[in-house]
Formats: C-alpha cells, structure tokens, sequence
C-alpha cells in the first residue's frame, strides 16, 4: 500500500530567516528548488506526495507537477497543515519539510521500511523534527522550536530514525553556510 506523503509549503517566498544573507527572489527560487528536491526523493520512493498550501502559486506548481492538493486549513499553521495533510491517507502517511536540501529518496525508504504498528520521527540537527510516519489517523502534532522532544514525549514508543539528508534543514545562514560547503547547493 502507498504511504501518502505531505508536505506542507505555506509559501515559495518562505526561507524569511534568511533575509540577511539572500534576497526576496533568491529565497523563493531556492525554496522552488528545495520543494522540487524533496518532492522528487518522495516519488522516487515510491510514495505519493500531497502538499498543502493556501498559496496559489504553489498550488499551480503542485497541481501542474501532478502532486495532490489540499487547502491550508484556517486558521494556518504547520500542525492544522500536517493534520489536514494526514486525513487524506488511507493508511500510511508521513510529514516531510520542503527545507532539506540534502534528502534522498534512500531517506524516504528508510522511513517506509520502519513504518509498522509504530510511529517514525526524524529529528533535524536543530531540535525539530524533519519527519514523522504513522499509521494511525491521529497525531499529537507539536511543530516549533524542539518538537522533536515534544513529540517524542507525546509517543515515546516511536522509532527514532537519524539520516543526515533528513537532519540537515534550512533555517538560518549557517546552516546556509554549512549545506553549500558540503555541496548540497
């Protein structure tokens, strides 16, 4: 059974704590890119993609690309999005960020292999949390600073899965910095 995969994209004119290193237009092309990344390891697992937005531009993109489309529920924010996301699935679901440059469709499998009666959390390097799987029709969504401990404590029987193409986000100009050293950008 395929796992329906949600990524929720608020906006391409994201990226805003990165203002003082890039501009307006070139945090939005590379939130394009980055959305693109992350979508294409996705499919290339194997799982479906739905993106929820209430942007129109990113709605033609999702739409024209061939993804599923939900509306950003009101009011917004990044656990009525992951939720609205997540009552889409028959099943298996996952939540996956569009700010990970470094993913791999080998970091989406890894997912959907541990994807049991258990949930999957993937943190990021930063206290967040770059991936959550389950297969029930509810989860305890807690995104902001630390929510990976916040959703570990809210499922402590989880699988923990760590892969730098999941824990690697973008945030902030170090991590700017650190992804193009590495040669992700």
């Amino acid at each position: 059974m395929t796992v329906t995969t949600v990524v929720p994209i608020r906006s391409f004119e994201g990226l805003t704590r990165l203002a003082e290193a890039l501009t307006a237009e070139e945090r939005s092309v590379l939130m394009r890119r980055l959305a693109g990344r992350t979508t294409t390891a996705i499919a290339e697992a194997g799982a479906s993609v739905v993106i929820v937005t209430g942007d129109h531009e990113v709605q033609s993109w999702a739409s024209e690309s061939g993804f599923g489309l939900v509306d950003e529920p009101d009011p917004p924010g990044l656990d009525a999005a992951a939720a609205a996301g997540m009552a889409q699935a028959d099943d298996r679901w996952m939540v996956v960020h569009a700010d990970l440059p470094a993913i791999a469709p080998d970091d989406i499998e890894a997912a959907i292999a541990l994807l049991g009666g258990r949930s999957v959390l993937a943190p990021s390097h930063d206290g967040g949390t770059s991936l959550i799987a389950g297969s029930t029709p509810r989860f305890p969504f807690s995104y902001g600073v630390g929510s990976f401990h916040r959703h570990l404590a809210a499922v402590p029987d989880a699988t923990v899965l760590i892969r730098p193409g999941l824990a690697l986000d973008l945030d902030r100009p170090s991590d700017l910095d650190a992804i193009q050293r590495l040669g992700f950008l």
